[in-house]
């Protein structure tokens, strides 16, 4: 014992001299390299790069985690940048656990990465820039050696995006990094003791007793330490139990506690979770709270639903869909399919219904499948992620103007040309392909909307292994498809709907008003987000042109008049013109300029006075004492506008912001934009509408309000947000009752 404590007395005084070596001493040859890599070589205004430092120690040198554990300093970087560009945190991989005379450290050995993500502002200005910074970290092996470096490193901000030779090397370092929400159930609780100033933490999750060397990695923590020499794990009745004790230095002890938790540490590339935890103060195996994800001490969202009841909330989200306002235009086009399939054979009424469901079910197949993807990727996977890419909005635009033509007429495609005489004619141009394209479509639109209980069904999905994600949506797409397949598989509920005549091919112009208001609102976003006020000429100018085509095509071509050589010579030339002048010369689809389109924030004098989002923005704003409302919105999301003017752009929620001196942000999340989508996920809401409420007492965690709000919602939230602190205090089950998931 004597010499246990004389050498962990000599260990501290050896890392201590080290740290306290004066000024003038000469300072050792670094051991250790530094170096910055970038993700992009050209990056455009409004996108997020990744910062990668490389970190390179030789044999037996090491350096330190964000947490060093009993010994060490972490590596820290100042940034100097140039005005519009931001960094972000570090992003630390997952460190080895260097354990010496029962002291433990969490280091770092070999070549490390650490990234950061590099924000371009929106207004920045095309040329080539540089970033710049200075690093500091502390080197050990026999010695430790405190060492400081500048790096830099050249970029230019243009009109597209070009990654860089490092892009390969950063996604795989990308993959070191913890994974968040693991794949069972974690809780924390606090052991009673004597001594205040050492409380135990015991960290808890379902382990089998063939478990490999389990450990929790804890973050750093403001105002206390954790004493890793006496750090104990083991499996008890299929449970891992990591006892850590904390230095606490008052009775208070922290309310959260964040770190990694890890099944093998002894693993070459060991799989560690992000947990935060709320321990509890029984003693029940059971009882800790636990939240899964990441957090920054603002309060995500406690738990996940079971599979069983994500499957129930995905079907009912689904059903739901059918109903809001972006899948509406579609279901006028299957009120028209089911008049058609009214007097047809029960069989072929039911054949079509599934062909329907297949339709959508394959749709949803693919968009599990794109998600899955960008997961792999290391990217952050969102529901209606696809609306922020131009080339897939103006492809969407471009076709449901087609549609709306076709209804009103212009030229055929499922009725060839001639009047609607009978039933059976009618179905038989109905077709299978008909039915499943519908489904596509219903699909297609619906990805703008969130429906209720969608979001913590979708929330649950992306955050699971990929074959539960594909079953998820699979069980949207199900709940989305169910109605019309109920309806024709019962030919008594068909025969409730009018007789097939001539008002059908009214109903059916009618029904191309609402398709055009689709393709109107589907372009008003194209403009907004992607092309700006310029590209709205030019983009109207390719509708034109596809509209002439389509005239051309049914008049000359479909309907059998002479001359159909030159018709279909003057379309094709209408076509060629407006996709390789127009699209490609003018607007530049597929990499639009963002620097000619400012970024509007909404505000006028009379509504609410709306400042942009931003991590740095909320924490300044929790600082100074202020209720915020932050609003995670969308062009492209029609729940995300209903939302704005019915509930939050109202005389009652600007007077009650005023009245509690609260500040309002938005975080448009209409192109893509990384760190909003962190946001999202951290919050386990992978969709937006999103809407937050942050009290006054910058202790409390925000309330999450529902997806569909109300004036009332709206202002009972913020009236809660403007309590003072001492008013705002509640219990955690209090705290839990209040949040609307």
């Amino acid at each position: 014992m004597i010499m246990d404590r004389i050498k962990q007395i000599a260990y501290f005084l050896f890392v201590s001299a080290a740290l306290l070596l004066p000024a003038s001493a000469a300072a050792p040859a670094p051991q250790t390299k530094v170096k910055l890599l970038l993700s992009h070589k050209v990056a455009r205004p409004g996108e997020t790069i990744t910062a990668a430092l490389e970190i390179t120690s030789n044999p037996n040198w090491h350096t330190y985690w964000r947490n060093p554990g009993d010994s060490g300093l972490p590596t820290t970087i100042e940034w100097n940048l140039p005005p519009g560009i931001t960094a972000g945190a570090i992003q630390w991989p997952v460190p080895h656990k260097m354990e010496l005379m029962k002291f433990a450290s969490y280091v770092y050995e070999g070549t490390e990465y650490l990234l950061v993500p590099v924000t371009i502002a929106q207004d920045a200005k095309p040329g080539a820039i540089t970033l710049k910074g200075k690093v500091d970290w502390l080197e050990c092996a026999e010695t430790c050696n405190p060492q400081s470096a500048d790096i830099s490193h050249a970029l230019t901000i243009g009109n597209e995006s070009k990654p860089s030779v490092a892009a390969i090397v950063i996604e795989k370092a990308r993959a070191r990094l913890p994974k968040t929400n693991p794949p069972f159930s974690v809780s924390a609780r606090w052991e009673p003791g004597a001594d205040a100033k050492k409380r135990t933490l015991v960290v808890e999750w379902p382990a089998p007793a063939t478990l490999k060397n389990p450990d929790f990695y804890p973050y750093e923590l403001e105002g206390y330490t954790f004493d890793e020499s006496v750090a104990k794990g083991a499996v008890e009745n299929e449970v891992m139990r990591i006892k850590k004790v904390l230095n606490v230095e008052d009775a208070a002890l922290p309310a959260t506690v964040r770190g990694l938790v890890l099944n093998d540490t002894t693993a070459k590339e060991p799989s560690a979770y992000e947990v935060t935890l709320s321990p509890s103060s029984s003693t029940s195996v059971s009882s800790g709270a636990m939240v899964q994800g990441r957090s920054s001490g603002s309060g995500s969202p406690a738990g996940q639903p079971s599979i069983f009841l994500a499957l129930g909330l995905a079907f009912l989200g689904g059903l739901i869909l059918n109903i809001m306002p972006c899948v509406l235009p579609v279901i006028a086009l299957k009120i028209l399919s089911f008049v058609n399939q009214s007097g047809t054979e029960p069989k072929r009424a039911r054949q079509l219904g599934l062909v329907y469901a297949l339709g959508v079910m394959a749709s949803f197949a693919v968009l599990a499948g794109v998600i899955i993807a960008v997961q792999q990727a290391g990217g952050i996977a969102s529901w209606g992620m696809q609306y922020q890419n131009p080339i897939f909005l103006v492809a969407l635009i471009t076709l449901v103007t087609l549609i709306a033509l076709n209804l009103f007429g212009v030229f055929e495609i499922t009725l060839g040309g001639k009047a609607m005489g009978s039933a059976s004619e009618l179905a038989s141009r109905e077709g299978t392909s008909g039915a499943f394209f519908n489904g596509v479509l219903a699909t297609v639109l619906g990805t703008s909307c969130t429906a209720p209980f969608l979001a913590l069904a979708i929330g649950y999905a992306i955050s699971q292994p990929a074959y539960v994600t594909l079953l998820i949506f699979l069980m949207m797409g199900v709940g989305l498809a169910f109605p019309y397949v109920i309806l024709t598989w019962n030919p008594a509920l068909l025969r409730l709907l009018p007789k097939p005549g001539a008002w059908m091919e009214r109903f059916k112009v009618a029904m191309g008003f609402p398709m055009l208001a689709t393709a109107v609102w589907l372009y008003s976003v194209a403009v907004g987000a992607h092309f700006g006020s310029n590209g709205a000429f030019w983009l109207a100018m390719f509708l034109v042109l596809v509209a002439l085509a389509a005239w051309i095509f049914g008049t000359f071509i479909q309907r059998g008049v002479k001359r159909r050589g030159l018709a279909i010579a003057i379309a094709v030339g209408a076509m060629a013109f407006a996709v390789g002048f127009v699209l490609e010369k003018q607007l530049n689809w597929r990499n639009p300029d963002y620097t000619k389109i400012g970024a509007a924030l909404a505000s006028n004098a009379k509504g609410v006075q709306w400042q942009k989002w931003s991590p740095e923005a909320v924490a300044k704003a929790r600082a100074e004492g202020k209720p915020i409302l932050v609003d995670f919105t969308a062009s492209w999301c029609p729940n995300c506008q209903v939302n704005k003017y019915t509930s939050i752009e109202i005389e009652p929620v600007i007077k009650k912001l005023e009245e509690i001196d609260g500040i309002a942000m938005i975080a448009d999340f209409t192109r893509k934009d990384p760190v909003i989508a962190e946001e999202l996920k951290k919050f386990e809401r992978y969709a937006v509408p999103m809407v937050l409420v942050y009290p006054s007492d910058a202790n409390e965690p925000p309330k999450i309000l529902p997806p569909t709000l109300t004036p009332n919602i709206v202002l009972e939230a913020l009236d809660w947000a403007g309590r003072n602190p001492a008013q705002s205090r509640t219990t955690s089950s209090e705290k839990l009752a209040q949040t609307v998931q």
